[in-house]
Order: C-alpha cells, then structure tokens, then sequence
C-alpha cells in the first residue's frame, strides 16, 4: 500500500521477455478504492498495464513511474511574482449532468512524504468558478474528491457544468514540493455506468521565463511556443472527441490560434478548421462535427488530425465513443 512499509512479495519467477498477468487482491486482499499502491521492481520491469473490472465494462491504463531521484525544491514557493501558478496539472470537467468526475491525487516521488494541493474550476471560457484547498496530503492518503460534490458544496451546483480542473501546489500550507505533482482522473457516464480513467503530471505553462526544464515546450529562447498534438480517429459509427485545455501559468494572449488538420496514411493535409480557445478556458471537440463527411471519405481509413498551434502551447485528451454510453478518454501526447 502506498505509503506503507509492508510489502506483497510476488513469490514468482517471470523470464526475461515474458509477461505475468497478476490479481492484486491475492497479494493485498485489504486494499480497495480509493487506496493507492506501489510497484518496486527495481530496474527489471517495463512499465505494467492494469485493467479494472466491473459489471458494466473492463478498462485498462498504465501505471504512472515513480521517480527516486527527487528532493523538494524550495525556489518553487518563492517563484510566485515570476511564474504565477507555477505547475498545473490540468484535465478535463466533462459535462456534469451526464459525467461524474473523480480525481484522485497520487505521489510519484519517493522522496514525496506530504503534498498540499489546491484545486480549481474553471468554465469552458476561462473563468474561475470554484476553488478548494484539499490540505496536507499524506503520503498513504486516500482522498478522492468527486468534482459534482465538489461544485455543489460551492454553491455552484452541478447541472450541466463544462470546463477544466486545475490542479497547483499551496505553499500556504507550508509543504514543500519537488515539481512532480500527479494524479489520477476517473470519468464515470451517469447512465451507462461506463467508466474510463487516466492519469498524468503537471507542467508550467505558457510563460516568457524558463525555471529549470520548464516549461518543456520551448523549441528555443522563450517564449518559442507552440503545441504539436496527434489525435487518432475511430471509424464510424465511433466518434471521436478531443479535449483542448488553454493553461496558463500567467496570463498569455486572451485566445488561442488553433488548427485542426486532417491528414490521410500518407501524410497528405486533406482539409483544415481554425478553432480559438479562451485564454484558461477549454473546447470539447466532437471531430465528425469539425469535418464534412465527405472530408473524411477522401482521407481513408487510416487518417488522423495533428493539433497545431504557434501562439500558446494547449493540452489535450482524447477519447472514442459509440454514443450509447461507452467511452475512452485519455491524454493526448505531443507538445
């Protein structure tokens, strides 16, 4: 268990190239959601997928890596006046009336003993309309915070809310922080019962100063910019959805300059869209409504869309879904 010093021994040889398809109950029978735990296998392992069953669908993610070389890094809470939010890690707040949204923060330092984070909601166009203070997380913490809760204690109610969650460290709770801050995002649809989860880090976004490796999308001096996202396409009659997020550290242009290309198996650009996000708002995209069928008769089974963007750098996830209740989500690679 995350946080623990008692350890589930897999009393089990697996050869070199070779896969082992583990129930975690057998070896931590105790645990269940929202407990976390930890894989140590030392440098043998690449990293495991996981796959969650339940009565309506099974899901697989991957497990996030642990870093052992962190220590915390006390410019972070002094570099406020410089790099304003500092880290965000954001994700999407899909639509409240349909989606319940969990998150679930996870240590990923093992250096990492305490975090004190603070959440943010904001609109589809930007504005702040919740904030929350989650305290001093221990390292064998099991909070999970579920965002319709969340907006209902907030005065803000739940009934068809679009937006982002943000997630930055409070220094004012007098933690200290490594640059490393993760977490966990579980989507459940309110009437199909279907789930999908994913999990990521937090990065500096959008600044005209550099701190260390942040943030990680200067392709040169500041500010040099821009934001490269591929996102795959399902083939009908899945749609697919892609979720753009506009973060800022500090305020950048008050809209993006976004174009969605989409591209045939051989790398020829079939049609373009221009879409603007607002400066810390976000877009659900649902692609079959960005191009023409027609669009997508020309560019094959095997087309894809590249995100491009030279004025801010976006984040994205993407997903797949059949309109019946089944979904994926994930996050988009690319910067």
């Amino acid at each position: 268990r995350m946080g623990s010093n008692e350890i589930g021994w897999l009393k089990e040889t697996i050869a070199p190239f070779a896969s082992f398809a583990l129930d975690v109950n057998t070896l931590l029978p105790e645990l269940a959601w929202p407990d976390q735990i930890e894989i140590t296998a030392g440098k043998h392992m690449v990293r495991p997928r996981y796959e969650v069953e339940t009565r309506v669908n099974r899901r697989i993610a991957h497990v996030n890596v642990e870093r052992t070389d962190l220590v915390p890094d006390k410019g972070l809470a002094e570099l406020g006046n410089l790099v304003g939010k500092g880290h965000i890690l954001p994700a999407p707040l899909l639509p409240t009336s349909r989606y319940k949204t969990i998150l679930l923060p996870t240590p990923m330092s093992t250096g990492q003993l305490e975090l004190a984070i603070k959440l943010s909601v904001f609109d589809a166009g930007g504005q702040e309309i919740c904030t929350r203070r989650l305290g001093r997380l221990s390292r064998d913490h099991s909070v999970a915070s579920s965002m319709n809760e969340v907006l209902q204690d907030c005065g803000v109610g739940s009934a068809g809310v679009l937006g982002h969650i943000e997630l930055t460290y409070d220094f004012s709770d007098g933690v200290e922080a490594d640059g490393w801050l993760h977490a966990l995002f579980r989507y459940t649809d309110l009437e199909s019962g279907h789930t999908a989860e994913t999990s990521f880090g937090s990065h500096m976004f959008n600044l005209a100063v550099t701190y260390r490796d942040e943030p990680q999308s200067y392709g040169g001096p500041a500010p040099g910019l821009s934001t490269r996202l591929y996102l795959r396409l399902g083939t009908m009659p899945i749609d697919t959805m892609c979720y753009l997020i506009y973060p800022t550290s500090k305020r950048w242009r008050a809209h993006s300059d976004t174009t969605l290309t989409l591209i045939d198996s051989t790398g020829s650009e079939i049609a373009v869209q221009n879409v603007q996000i607002p400066c810390g708002g976000s877009r659900l995209i649902h692609i079959e409504e960005v191009f023409a069928s027609d669009l997508f008769k020309r560019a094959g089974a095997d087309c894809y869309v590249q995100v491009r963007d030279t004025s801010c750098r976006l984040f994205g996830y993407h997903g797949l879904t059949n309109g019946r209740g089944a979904f994926s989500l994930d996050h988009m690679f690319g910067f």
